[in-house]
Parts: structure tokens; sequence; C-alpha cells
């Protein structure tokens, strides 16, 4: 496939066709709404499920290039830190998803004292996706090219 037409499919719909979605809300609920729905779809680290299932792709494509030409030192390492760097998503988003949870039962035990939306500072999750996510998406086209670039000499 033409590296033209793989970006997009592989790419940029798992991770930006998602907010784009969302931002289809603008329309008919207005802007704010929308950038709120985008914010909120974000800051719990839901960014890295994209991550966790680009990390499966690469993995994939990885396993189906050495099915059909043996070993071959750079794509085993990609499979091994795809794998890794999917477990380390998904430890993120569990621990970022009990986190919220656990705050949501403390600020409803102490509605009175606590007021509403009033909660601790995040824990760093929005960078930490966006900087996996977009770790993940540059390893994955790099060993697509590699693979393909191989695959041509």
């Amino acid at each position: 496939m033409d590296l033209f037409f793989w970006l997009p499919l592989n790419l940029a719909a798992p991770i930006v066709g998602p907010v784009f979605t969302i931002a289809l809300a603008a329309v008919a609920h207005g802007y704010d709404a929308a950038r709120q729905l985008i914010v909120e779809s974000v800051k719990d680290g839901q960014l890295l499920w994209s991550a966790m299932a680009l990390s499966a792709s690469a993995t994939y494509e990885a396993v189906t290039a050495l099915e059909a030409r043996g070993a071959m030192p750079v794509p085993e390492l990609c499979i091994a830190l795809f794998c890794v760097s999917a477990f380390a998503c998904s430890i993120i988003v569990m621990t970022a998803t009990t986190k919220a949870h656990s705050e949501g039962l403390i600020a409803q035990s102490r509605s009175k004292r606590v007021q509403p939306g009033v909660t601790s500072p995040p824990l760093g999750i929005v960078p930490i996706s966006i900087c996996m996510t977009g770790l993940i998406a540059v390893a994955y086209t790099a060993m697509h090219v590699h693979l393909v670039w191989k695959n041509l000499s």
C-alpha cells in the first residue's frame, strides 16, 4: 500500500478521527460544548486506547513480516517494544480511571464541603497520552517504512 494512503488509514483514522467526530457536536451544541467534550474525552487517558490499538496493529504487521521473510532483528525488536508500550498504556489508563472514579466517590461523600467539579490536579495524563500516542505512531510509521524498504530491496 502506498504510504500516502497508509498514513491516513492507519494513523489519522484511529488518532484524529474520534476527536473530529466529537468536534461535530459544535454544529448542534456550539463550540464551547464541543471543546469541553474533546477535553473530557482526552483528560483521563482515553487517547491511550488509540495508542494500544496502534501497538497491536504494529505488532501484527511485524509478526506478518517475520512469517513472510524469516528472522529479522528490527521487527523482532519492534514486537517487544510495542508489547511493552501497549502494556504501559493499559497501566496508565487503569490508574487514571481508578483515580477519577475514587475522586468522584470522595466528592459525592463530601458534597456539602466540596464544590462541584473541584478535583485534584490531573497527574499529567493528557501530556503523557499525547506523547505516548505520538511516539507509538512515529515508531509504527518508521517500522512500516523500514519493512516496505526491505521488501523492495
